[in-house]
């Protein structure tokens, strides 16, 4: 459909209920498709401090989407944990995605290929990238001299040697969690374009340029990365709202109770706004 309409879904990054809510909310308001989700990187990341078992996300995304009259799918994204991976194919994601920045390109060829075969056995969608984009690990502070940008022969290669169904390209982004302002290789896109067969997905949008990010739509990107965005929105809402709670709040009324004054709630209003937004730009509003 993206492809005939010449849009882009968006792929919105989640983290607990209201963030998976918000764009959940955002998808019925704008009548628009889209890719609800989770971080393959940090819900199995083994330094946590807490636990969050990846059925208990499954359970409740797949049900959201369930509930959309929007067009859906639930994302296990970006992850270097193949066995976490695995596990989303078999919990029922829609789409999942294996990336180690740490493998050489031989290895990151088996590995996808290997999550590809077992994917097709459950009817399960696979993005993949022939390189990590910069940044993924939030280190970044400017652009690196290292652009590392997608070859498009390269990207032709481990299409075809790993079956995968989109691939992940860098055009000139990088993972700067809005920190500055990226432009994109536009005329590198259409290269990739007329190199790839399969559907072209843009990460790190967050510090992409809004028209670099329409004009890549226009070239073929049809899936769009969005995640440090949303987290900020949600954050500077609630650090925002924390403060009018006063010294004699209700913590039944501030945490938890859906009212204006619970802090949770504001930041799903406010992630809620931005996804709406991103949409419009995307082309994807009206679409479902």
């Amino acid at each position: 459909m993206a492809g005939d309409g010449r849009y882009a879904v968006g792929y919105f990054e989640s983290w607990n209920l209201e963030s998976l809510m918000a764009v959940a909310d955002a998808a019925e308001a704008m009548r628009s498709p889209v890719l609800l989700g989770f971080s393959g990187i940090y819900l199995p990341d083994p330094s946590r401090i807490v636990r969050e078992p990846l059925p208990v996300y499954a359970a409740m995304g797949l049900e959201v989407c369930r509930s959309l009259r929007a067009p859906a799918c639930l994302v296990f994204n970006e992850s270097p944990y193949l066995e976490a991976v695995r596990e989303a194919i078999r919990l029922g994601f829609g789409l999942v995605m294996f990336s180690d920045e740490h493998l050489n390109y031989d290895a990151q060829v088996a590995r996808v290929r290997s999550v590809v075969v077992e994917a097709n056995r459950a009817g399960t969608a696979v993005e993949g990238e022939p390189a990590a984009l910069p940044g993924v690990g939030g280190e970044l502070l400017d652009m690196p001299d290292d652009l590392r940008l997608t070859d498009p022969d390269q990207a032709r290669a481990f299409v075809e040697a790993t079956g995968v169904h989109a691939v992940a390209v860098n055009v000139g982004q990088a993972h700067l969690h809005g920190r500055r302002e990226v432009r994109l290789d536009l005329p590198h896109l259409a290269r990739l374009r007329d190199a790839v067969a399969v559907p072209l997905v843009l990460h790190g949008a967050t510090s992409v340029n809004r028209d670099d990010l329409r004009a890549a739509i226009a070239l073929g990107i049809r899936k769009i990365n969005v995640g440090s965005l949303l987290k900020r929105t949600y954050f500077e809402a609630l650090r925002a709202a924390c403060p009018q709670a006063g010294a004699d709040y209700n913590p039944y009324e501030v945490v938890g109770s859906g009212k204006a004054v619970d802090v949770l709630a504001q930041g799903r209003l406010a992630m809620q706004r931005a996804v709406e937004e991103l949409m419009r730009l995307f082309g994807s509003a009206d679409k479902a």
